[in-house]
């Protein structure tokens, strides 16, 4: 049963950690995309259609349109509008100012509908985002979760590392990042400026943001990969991946017999440079005792590299999993690695709690009978 537990807490952890690096992505390329702005810009063009009767093109093209309404409509740059904008003061001034009989009686209840549409939309795009990095990433790095979770349930060391040392890591980063979030979001859901501090600096001081989130994120997955390296990368590390079963063997063959060359160049190389040395002794009894060294130690290293290929060779002959399989195995493990991560780093985090506090719960004295 603690084997279990502490098996689900590493995989909790490792999984806990992987949905804070596509958060991290997730939020770089939110913020230089802007896609918040995207939608309050449609669903401001959709409210303006429905309050004045014309399109947002209709206004600016109509010749009877007044020339500073245009320039004024023109000048708008959305992407310094946060959410204070949607607000009934400020869209009942502006719907005046591009149609005196915009319709604005019962701009209340309208403006809660595109509101809501707004955050909804934003919402939506963002998950669709974070579960398209989360398989984007799982996928082009090859994580896959069966290996992880087998080598976890199989290894008793690594499953200790990951379920004490790395889970303490993996919770106390995602309880920084939490906190970190939570100061630093005004009231708009994008972390929009406010158009009336929106000044010159703001690009560079966003590309600065930017740049730093991005180290961060480059940071973060190089440890990632370090730490959980025994599920990352298989396919990727395979030199001899093919469909054919046949070529497979053709081409493990063929390494066999490079690394046996080369290794076989190595020893020669280093026997004959002690040879060499041996010939400079001057005293003829330890210059053959020195020949019958060297000798005697190249045949060693030759018997050990020999008994070292035949391990290989039968322990590759023990896998039965083709290339195809092996493809197959790590694709879909990968792309179940990346649907565990969408789910959120919140509920890894809860679940990594949960776990973490069973297993640290101490067990019930057992009562001996008088």
């Amino acid at each position: 049963m603690l084997t279990l537990i502490e098996t689900l807490t590493g995989f909790a952890a490792i999984m806990l950690m992987l949905s804070l690096l596509v958060k991290t992505l997730t939020s770089v390329l939110k913020n230089y995309f802007d896609y918040y702005s995207d939608n309050l810009e449609h669903e401001v063009k959709r409210l303006v259609l429905e309050t004045t009767g014309k399109t947002w093109d209709q206004i600016l093209n109509d010749p009877h349109t007044p020339p500073q309404v245009k320039s004024f409509a023109e000048s708008i740059v959305w992407e310094r509008l946060g959410a204070e904008f949607l607000s009934a003061g400020y869209l009942s001034w502006f719907l005046r100012q591009l149609d005196q009989n915009a319709r604005v009686s019962d701009l209340e209840s309208r403006l809660k509908i595109h509101v809501a549409k707004v955050n909804y939309a934003f919402e939506m795009r963002m998950k669709n985002l974070a579960l398209a990095m989360g398989l984007g990433m799982c996928l082009l790095c090859n994580i896959n979760a069966f290996t992880i979770w087998k080598t976890l349930y199989t290894d008793q060391q690594l499953r200790g590392t990951f379920a004490t040392n790395y889970a303490d890591k993996a919770t106390a980063l995602a309880e920084a990042q939490a906190k970190g979030t939570a100061q630093a979001t005004p009231a708009n859901p994008q972390n929009q400026p406010n158009p009336a501090n929106a000044q010159g600096g703001s690009a560079s001081q966003n590309k600065a943001q930017l740049d730093a989130q991005m180290k961060d994120f480059q940071q973060s997955m190089r440890g990632f990969l370090t730490d959980v390296s025994f599920g990352v990368g298989r396919i990727w590390r395979e030199d001899c991946l093919r469909l054919n079963v046949s070529a497979t063997q053709q081409c493990k063959q063929q390494m066999r017999e490079e690394t046996a060359k080369s290794k076989e160049n190595l020893r020669q190389q280093q026997y004959q440079q002690k040879i060499a040395g041996a010939e400079k002794i001057e005293d003829a009894g330890e210059k053959e005792q020195a020949k019958k060294d060297a000798k005697d130690e190249l045949n060693a290293d030759t018997k050990a590299d020999t008994l070292a290929a035949s391990l290989r060779l039968a322990q590759e002959s023990k896998e039965t999993q083709s290339g195809s399989g092996i493809f197959i195995y790590e694709f879909f493990g990968s792309l179940l690695t990346g649907i565990l991560v969408s789910i959120g780093a919140p509920y890894w985090h809860d679940i990594l709690q949960a776990l973490s506090s069973l297993r640290a719960k101490p067990a019930a004295p057992v009562k001996s009978k008088a």
